[in-house]
């Protein structure tokens, strides 16, 4: 027996989700179907108030319920470094990890195979920022992967003439790994990325 259409849309729905394959979304709409009508109905309502309240900072991109970002709006931050990431959940991140400085959100990165090029993410409008506030530093904070280090890397070039100082996060041995289980490249750059003791 084929399954009423309503539930293969919702199906579909779910399945076109970032990181939700055909069995998770197959579960959470006959969770959501066997579930009371208020836990849908919740569901719904978050979703629109979370669309219709959440705006794009015209200053760093990341998203907020207000405008300006209240990063970039809260005069108590160090305004003299810059952190550029790829996207809002970055800043999430820093922020939990006691961040005081800017952000750059990107919208994104590079990517050959998705069709998206520099020109696709907020580039123009970094280079814009800089002119008109120069930072002391500007950090890319780009996830240490292919992409992320390809999009670090034309941003370096596309920004050189800008006379900006860029620095890149650095990278090296996550806790409770050891030595043997890290690439060869975490480990150089856990070597070129070291400090001295105190």
């Amino acid at each position: 027996m084929s399954r009423p259409r309503s539930v293969e849309r919702l199906i579909e729905s779910f399945g076109r989700l970032p990181g939700i394959g055909p069995k998770t979304s197959e579960r959470l709409t006959y969770f959501l179907l066997r579930s009371e009508k208020r836990v849908a109905a919740e569901l719904v309502k978050a979703i629109e108030d979370a669309r219709n309240s959440t705006k794009v900072c015209s200053q760093c991109f990341n998203l907020d319920e207000v405008e300006p970002c209240r990063v970039c709006a809260d005069e108590t931050r160090d305004r003299s470094v810059v952190l550029v990431v790829e996207d809002p959940r970055d800043v999430a991140a820093f922020e939990e990890s006691g961040f005081r400085g800017l952000y750059h959100v990107l919208q994104g990165r590079v990517s050959s195979l998705e069709g998206i090029g520099l020109d696709d993410l907020t580039l123009t409008a970094l280079e814009q920022r800089i002119r008109d506030e120069p930072p002391e530093e500007i950090v890319l904070a780009t996830n240490p992967d292919l992409e992320g280090e390809g999009t670090a890397q034309l941003i370096v070039e596309r920004l050189a003439e800008t006379g900006a100082r860029l620095t890149r996060i650095a990278r090296g041995i996550p806790a409770g790994a050891t030595i043997t289980q890290v690439s060869k490249s975490i480990l150089s750059d856990a070597v070129e990325g070291r400090r001295p003791l105190s």
